[in-house]
């Protein structure tokens, strides 16, 4: 049976980086199952759910740590159970868009309502822009909604949380035959 891991990885952006690291990877006997990797502004962050028939050998922490100092990066591996590996499988998912100007609080008050009303956060993505005064903000939240709490609470709480802080926000379901 195939053993899996998370690993994640972040350092300031180099060619290079995805090739050589799938390379040692490889190497090493892992598979890359699934994988997100972003720049952001001028940082490079990878994660990478691998399998592989074995642990990570003394030999491969060696690799992986001279390419990471090669890339100045920071990196961390893990393993990840058969018990954590249940596929999740929500089917009540919405997407909240946020929009306005950039202030501290922004993330922390969004996902606190959706967290209040028993969602579960799939997917979060921030972007800012200094091209504007004030900086322009957007959040995008992918979040399961449990169907007996509803989506309705939810909805009424962002309202004010965001007029608070002065971004507008919109929660639109995403069909499941979509994903």
């Amino acid at each position: 049976m195939a053993k899996r891991f998370l690993l994640t990885a972040g350092g300031v952006d180099r060619k290079g980086i995805v090739f050589n690291l799938a390379n040692v990877l490889k190497k090493n006997g892992f598979n890359i199952e699934d994988s997100s990797m972003v720049m952001m502004r001028r940082t490079f962050s990878v994660i990478m759910f691998l399998s592989s028939k074995t642990r990570p050998s003394a030999g491969f922490q060696k690799e992986l740590d001279i390419f990471m100092k090669k890339y100045k990066m920071a990196a961390g591996i893990s393993e990840v159970t058969e018990k954590d590996m249940r596929e999740y499988s929500g089917d009540n998912r919405y997407m909240i868009s946020i929009s306005g100007a950039d202030k501290k609080g922004i993330v922390s008050a969004m996902t606190g309502v959706v967290y209040k009303f028993g969602g579960n956060i799939t997917g979060l993505e921030t972007k800012s822009s200094e091209k504007v005064k004030p900086h322009a903000y957007y959040m995008f939240i992918e979040a399961d909604m449990p169907k007996k709490t509803g989506v309705k609470g939810m909805e009424a709480a962002l309202a004010p949380a965001a007029k608070k802080l002065g971004v507008h926000v919109s929660v639109n379901r995403v069909e499941s035959s979509a994903l």
